[in-house]
């Protein structure tokens, strides 16, 4: 899977700012931009996966600005030297998917061809496949970060006897289990607003337990080219807090491992140190650098992006969070879920517009309290934070 494009635009904004701040000295910073040049950005990636292949095209944009739309219209083609060629169509303004499902070969060399609505065309260098060496082991492991937080690391082990593949990136993608605290099997409807007329029914979706899966934002790169055997032992993707909500249940993460060029690892480790502040504003600027794609017609025209062709191994493992921490209570839930009993003008607009949901039934002591206790959504109806649905790979 390709980096997604938003993780892009997160590294270009600061990017981009390192671009204008490297023009000179350094000046005091200003939150405008005046000097501003369009630049296009390409996250291109394809693999040894049998599937719909995808290439994202964006612009930069202002720092003031919001982010720009994808770049539109665009011919974009995957060539390779057996005379193949792969045609990738519109899917979403930006997002290219390739019009048959296909992948990289062996000893095959592909490049990438962009050509853009203002005739320009882009071409990247030939990029061969690069070893298939499979991601070996994935666990879970107790360990003590260096902010001397305490917590699970997701560790990875691959080795290449070969030496061969020396460069590596990462991915994950974590599922985990959420339950509402606060949960009701029953839902409070209006019956009428005038008078206020309220009623207790069956629920009619799941509520109490739903799953949210979120992909990882980090460039995270492993590299044995100083080591004098191509394997990595026990490397770390992944760190959670033990009072990490996500890990309170049930929890799950597939880690995808991408063998890259040496070429490709130097992009991306360019891209990772130029996207944190401290490098905004140091005194010694980098400037620009470019990754693997040009201009035809204009070789000095800014291109941020790589051409990557790799081959990717993944895993996937589940673990609970007692089996870490027997003793704790699980991790606090992200709301402190407040228990009020409103009075029926204020029950009446909360029930319309969804804020509070039913808990249970309250008998009060006096005019001050309404007949339900009440919480906010979120603690009552777990789709606010994840899909009731329960994954196709979910393992209890």
């Amino acid at each position: 899977m390709a980096l997604p494009i938003a993780r892009y635009r997160h590294y270009i904004t600061s990017i981009f700012m390192l671009t204008l701040f490297s023009q000179g000295c350094v000046e005091p910073f200003e939150a405008a931009t005046e000097d501003f040049e369009s630049v296009l950005v390409i996250d291109a990636l394809i693999t040894n996966e049998l599937k719909y292949q995808q290439i994202n095209l964006n612009r930069t944009f202002r720092f003031e600005e919001e982010e720009a739309g994808g770049e539109v219209g665009a011919t974009v083609r995957v060539l390779d030297d057996m005379q193949n060629e792969y045609v990738f169509v519109e899917n979403n303004p930006g997002q290219y998917v390739s019009e048959a499902m296909f992948a990289a070969q062996p000893n095959v060399s592909y490049q990438l061809s962009i050509t853009t609505t203002d005739d320009r065309t882009y071409l990247s260098d030939p990029v061969l496949l690069t070893k298939n060496t499979a991601l070996g082991d994935l666990s879970a492991a107790l360990q003590t970060n260096d902010q001397n937080v305490e917590g699970v690391a997701i560790l990875v082990d691959t080795f290449d006897p070969e030496g061969e593949s020396r460069y590596y990136r990462f991915e994950y993608e974590e599922t985990y289990r959420i339950v509402a605290p606060f949960w009701s099997p029953q839902d409070l409807i209006i019956v009428s607003e005038s008078p206020p007329i309220f009623n207790l029914v069956p629920k009619s979706q799941e509520e109490q337990v739903c799953y949210n899966t979120v992909n990882s934002v980090d460039i995270i790169l492993g590299s044995t080219a100083a080591f004098t055997e191509d394997r990595l032992t026990r490397f770390p993707v992944r760190f959670l807090a033990r009072d990490n909500y996500i890990i309170a249940h049930r929890y799950s993460i597939l880690v995808k491992q991408f063998i890259i060029s040496r070429e490709a690892h130097t992009y991306y480790e360019t891209l990772d140190e130029l996207s944190g502040l401290e490098s905004l504003f140091s005194e010694n600027q980098p400037g620009f650098f470019a990754g693997n794609i040009s201009q035809q017609d204009d070789s000095t025209e800014k291109v941020i992006g790589f051409f990557d062709v790799s081959y990717v191994s993944e895993r996937r493992i589940f673990f609970d969070h007692e089996a870490f921490f027997p003793d704790d209570l699980i991790p606090a839930f992200p709301d402190d879920c407040r228990i009020t009993t409103p009075l029926a003008s204020e029950l009446l607009s909360a029930v319309k517009f969804g804020t509070l949901k039913f808990f249970a039934g309250n008998d009060p002591a006096d005019t001050s309290e309404g007949f339900y206790k009440m919480v906010p959504r979120i603690c009552g109806d777990c789709t606010v934070l994840g899909s009731n649905v329960v994954p196709d790979f979910w393992i209890e």
